[in-house]
């Protein structure tokens, strides 16, 4: 055990690697020294380049533009605000026609008589059941049931028909958020102070 722990820690020792500390060198180090004369450096190619660049390409530009058939440069501005202009009108045209549709065929609904019987998607669930225990004569005749249903959604059908010509439909009548103040929309009644 003891060479184990004279192992570990002679490897310890040798996996340390001595860091070299840099020197520190404060600022005012630096006033103590002589002042040398400010030296006139130029601006250099990496701000000239760039500055020349700019009217070169520019000029490049123009030049390959200056075709004599093409407009001019304002003219070709204009058109293309003007195009996108008419590109807007195009979407609105789209867009009225969608809402002319969609008035026919609220029109078409408002006028067209309700289904007289409920689509269901598995019509044999009202007749299905467990075919043990059921005693003798106990199986009802599932015909009132189903005149009911339809009874039921002809009635809600025509509700909501009369609803929709009347223009009285919940869903797009205005919401009031909190109702007008006023002595019906009040929580308490209000007494006097010392009245009891």
């Amino acid at each position: 055990m003891q060479a184990l722990r004279r192992t570990a820690a002679t490897a310890a020792r040798q996996g340390r690697t001595a860091v070299p500390r840099q020197q520190r060198r404060y600022a005012h180090d630096e006033h103590h020294h002589a002042h040398s004369e400010p030296v006139n450096e130029s601006m250099g190619l990496g701000f000239w380049i760039p500055i020349g660049a700019i009217p070169v390409f520019s000029g490049l530009y123009f030049v390959s533009q200056s075709d004599p058939d093409a407009p001019s440069i304002l003219t070709r501005l204009i058109n293309k605000y003007t195009e996108a202009t008419e590109r807007y009108a195009e979407t609105n045209a789209l867009h009225v026609s969608m809402i002319e549709r969609a008035g026919s065929d609220r029109v078409l609904f408002v006028k067209s008589r309700p289904q007289e019987h409920v689509n269901m998607r598995f019509p044999e669930i009202m007749n299905q059941g467990s075919p043990y225990n059921v005693p003798a004569g106990q199986v009802n005749n599932m015909e009132k049931v189903i005149e009911k249903f339809k009874k039921d959604a002809y009635e809600d059908n025509e509700r909501k028909l009369q609803a929709l010509r009347d223009d009285n439909i919940k869903s797009e009548q205005p919401w009031e958020r909190f109702p007008a103040p006023g002595p019906e929309n009040q929580r308490w009644p209000s007494k006097g102070v010392g009245s009891v």
